[in-house]
């Protein structure tokens, strides 16, 4: 065994590359979510359409309150250790 694999363990490396991978890609996906229920409700309250207007915020709401709930997640994880 190498010096390099006596240190490192390679399953945890993967497994940590993958959940960063994971999250990183989740996270900005609902971000972006956020950000077209926004722009769509915006959209939809100058056309004069009020229920798709709020159909869109409530979106966007869920939408932001996902990603809080996962930057608080991470947090948590991080200060467990």
């Amino acid at each position: 065994m190498s010096l390099a694999g006596s240190i490192v363990d390679g399953d945890a490396l993967l497994k940590v590359v993958w959940i960063s991978l994971l999250a990183g890609i989740g996270v900005t996906t609902i971000f972006a979510v956020a950000i077209l229920g926004g722009t769509r409700a915006i959209d939809a309250s100058r056309g004069g359409r009020t229920v798709a207007a709020a159909a869109f915020g409530v979106l966007a709401a869920v939408a932001l309150a996902g990603v809080a709930a996962a930057v608080v997640f991470g947090i948590v994880v991080m200060t467990q250790k």
